[in-house]
């Protein structure tokens, strides 16, 4: 009888799965936002909580306001998107951080003719703060090409994102154009994640030489080729989606296997240091060498090199029916504040997709990388967190606190792709007492300042801004040391390409969980 039962459970949860259905633990809710779209693949928030998202094969950006349905008019129309095969078209979107300020939307395509990659920007006009009936349009005749020479001689492995991290460098991921060994050769873009400088770019339109977007402090620098010294990270196989840790200062990385292994990787965002305990700037993830844990095909790409980085989480894509693609959908944080926050006991796990079998991982610190966290109430299969997450190729975390997806189709239908979210539906946080507070040490600061937080506040981003408003230096959240008296953090008088800034009035403005806190700073030396 118990079996005839676990039989029959099962049957419903394969029918709920196929028929679209999205099963979360108890104290949560799969919300559908809007549906009936064409195949929506990557999206980003804007300021005023409108969200952007991609189609895959007609080549738009649009946007969706919560109460307001999709705008009818496109943001964006692309009219040179090449898309044969599976995986090529528009890939992925990002909008400037210093948006409106700097008006820009950024895009990942497959351009033709001939196909190649294109990484792109557009200068965004009308409805830019969300308060009018104008609609929001990017100027077509903007564009300003960022890199648009990476070949894509394969419709498959074609990477996807843009993605913008609390450094203020804007990530490009890119596959390995069903060419495993270019992974590894830097003068080559495929299998590659990307660090561009853009905030120094001219307005559009126009095209950048590799100089211009090369960050002085990239792991590859000093290499002679120009392509070596836009190279994050390397040894990639299809970094689908890439997802800022926006508190820890990561990018967690999705890459799909070929045979044995999918894996998520974690890379983080500063130079190696002598004992990282995770992969930093520069790293190597190993294929076509290693698949995950495991060694990879017999591909003649000539002896492994030394030190590979290996991933925080794999698992066996064997036993799966009908394919297998691990999406990443990043970090989950509460804000403190947001209506729809999670329990404290999930925060900085790690969330990722599969694409085919449906199945939403989420995934705890484990010795020195991440499995499965423990079974919770009502969770619908051991180890898997949420099941029926389908064909979703893209996450975004807001400051409600809720998880937001965009779902391509539901069984691959046309015209069936929707955007959701999943929220608690438990009682809110107690709110945080103290106040949040930013308190700055003896002023005027001569030669270095030293900011304090409150211990109660464990998850912070501090940003400094002249009087211009030009963004100086980003500390991000483990830069800051807790003490006694409180989170604190030393500025040198040096600005984030490390030049000695000039004697002023400066603006500290510190953001956490929801709050933000502002303190001005004259400088003296």
């Amino acid at each position: 009888m118990k079996r005839a039962l676990a039989c029959l459970a099962l049957a419903w949860l394969l029918a709920a799965t196929r028929a679209g259905a999205q099963l979360v633990p108890d104290g949560f809710a799969v919300e559908t936002l809007t549906q009936n779209l064409a195949q929506p693949i990557a999206l980003q928030f804007m300021p005023d909580g409108r969200l952007l998202f991609a189609e895959q094969l007609t080549g738009r950006v649009r946007v969706f306001r919560e109460g307001g349905g999709v705008q009818v008019n496109p943001v964006l129309q692309l009219s040179d998107v090449g898309i044969a095969g599976g995986e090529r078209g528009l890939l992925g979107i990002a909008l400037d951080p210093a948006f409106p300020a700097r008006p820009y939307l950024y895009v990942h395509y497959t351009a033709t003719p001939p196909n190649h990659i294109r990484i792109a920007r557009y200068t965004l006009q009308g409805d830019l703060a969300g308060d009018t009936d104008r609609d929001l349009q990017a100027d077509p005749l903007s564009r300003y090409l960022l890199i648009d020479d990476i070949p894509d001689s394969l419709p498959n492995h074609n990477g996807g994102t843009v993605r913008f991290a609390v450094d203020g460098y804007l990530y490009v991921s890119l596959g390995e154009d069903g060419m495993p060994c270019t992974s590894q050769d830097t003068t080559q873009l495929r299998g590659k994640i990307l660090r561009l400088q853009v905030n120094t770019l001219p307005d559009g339109p126009g095209s950048a030489f590799r100089a211009q977007i090369t960050p002085f402090d990239n792991p590859f620098v000093s290499r002679p080729d120009s392509n070596a010294r836009l190279v994050a990270a390397l040894g990639l196989r299809n970094p689908f989606r890439v997802q800022p840790d926006r508190v820890r200062n990561w990018l967690v990385i999705g890459d799909p296997g070929e045979n044995t292994r999918e894996e998520l990787d974690v890379l983080v965002l500063h130079l190696p240091t002598a004992r990282p305990p995770q992969p930093e700037l520069g790293a190597d993830f190993g294929w076509p060498f290693f698949e995950g844990n495991a060694p990879g095909p017999p591909y003649a790409c000539g002896p492994a090199p030394p030190n590979l980085a290996g991933p925080v989480f794999d698992y066996d894509r064997t036993q799966q029916l009908g394919g297998a693609a691990l999406i990443a959908a990043g970090a989950y944080w509460a804000t403190g504040t947001g209506s729809y926050d999670w329990p404290d006991d999930y925060a900085g796990d790690l969330f990722a997709n599969d694409y085919y079998s449906g199945t939403l991982y989420r995934l705890s610190p484990l010795g020195n990388g991440y499995a499965p966290a423990p079974d919770v109430p009502g969770q619908p299969a051991p180890g898997q967190w949420g099941i029926g997450f389908n064909e979703i190729s893209d996450w975004a975390l807001w400051r409600d606190g809720a998880f937001y997806f965009c779902r391509q189709s539901i069984n691959f239908a046309a015209n069936s792709g929707v955007i959701g979210r999943i929220v608690s539906t438990g009682p809110p946080p107690p709110p945080l007492n103290p106040p949040l507070e930013l308190r700055v040490g003896s002023l005027p600061a001569i030669g270095r300042a030293v900011f304090i937080v409150p211990n109660e506040y464990r998850f912070v981003l501090l940003k400094l801004y002249d009087t211009t408003g030009r963004l100086v230096r980003t500390f991000p959240n483990n830069e800051f040391v807790a003490l006694p008296s409180g989170l604190q953090v030393f500025w040198d008088g040096r600005d984030a390409d490390g030049r000695a800034v000039r004697p002023g009035m400066y603006l500290a403005k510190l953001e956490s969980m929801g709050r933000s806190a502002m303190a001005r700073v004259p400088f003296l030396r």
